[in-house]
């Protein structure tokens, strides 16, 4: 079961479910979307070994989320995703800081580093949305079962299985607690999220981010094409990309060591 972490309130009577621990330098886990998705199921797996390099690791479960408000009167788009992380972070006197991101925290990653160049200080992003046309993710087999699944209602586990399935390259690795931190939060969201999220291509904007920033792709994703690994390549002018063959959307559990060393080493520079 998900361990239950910290609350704190933000405006609009929004509550964040958050999880804070080590010392040191900031570091904020952005977590990606999909039916019963939170900070712990991402990150688990990493959380723990940034904060035992030395890192202070935060660990927020995003609007609509977890065990955070889901307000079902909102429509969420990147600037209201990002309006509630600041003031998350101002709520816990956080300044400056570096943000890891997948899938859908990615793409919320690269608009905070476009927004706030003077608080983001590095930018570790693993497959991130953002930088493609709506169609061209909606393309995707895993973001078809995805939106076909969840906002078709009547979710139970089998399909809550099948549609984990698609995220590594070897579906041996999902374990019967994945599936049940999954099950754990799916009564506890509503489509708001999903039917109404607005994300824009920020592809013509990545020349603008000079934070150092580290990409992660695993070739046979079926979330988010490869091909953005070379638009991040190309665009940002201080990147470096690691493509992991026989790897799905979830690098930073199908490759957990070494993308643990990676962020660290990278953090540390």
């Amino acid at each position: 079961m998900i361990p239950e972490g910290k609350y704190v309130d933000v405006a609009d009577s929004f509550r964040f479910h958050y999880y804070d621990e080590g010392e040191g330098d900031v570091v904020v886990f952005l977590h990606g979307s999909g039916t019963g998705a939170s900070g712990h199921t991402n990150f688990k797996n990493n959380f723990s070994a940034l904060r035992d390099a030395g890192f202070r690791v935060i660990l927020p479960d995003l609007p609509g989320y977890g065990f955070s408000s889901k307000p079902d009167d909102v429509i969420y788009s990147l600037d209201y995703f990002n309006e509630k992380i600041i003031q998350f972070l101002d709520s816990l006197g956080i300044n400056k800081f570096s943000l890891i991101g997948n899938s859908l925290g990615g793409a919320l990653s690269i608009g905070l580093g476009l927004k706030y160049p003077d608080r983001v200080q590095k930018l570790i992003l693993m497959a991130p949305g953002g930088i493609e046309e709506r169609k061209a993710y909606d393309s995707m087999p895993g973001i078809k079962k995805l939106l076909t699944d969840f906002l078709g209602g009547d979710m139970d586990q089998s399909k809550i299985e099948g549609l984990l399935e698609l995220f590594p390259f070897d579906a041996s690795i999902v374990n019967e607690e994945m599936i049940q931190e999954r099950m754990q939060i799916l009564p506890l969201m509503n489509t708001q999220v999903m039917a109404t999220m607005d994300i824009p291509n920020m592809e013509n904007d990545l020349h603008l981010l000079n934070q150092p920033t580290l990409a992660f792709w695993g070739v046979n994703d079926q979330f988010i094409p490869v091909s953005g690994a070379m638009k991040i390549g190309n665009g940002c002018p201080n990147a470096q990309v690691m493509l992991f063959s026989q790897c799905g959307h979830w690098v930073m559990i199908e490759r957990e060591k070494i993308f643990n060393e990676a962020c660290i080493n990278f953090l540390l520079t």
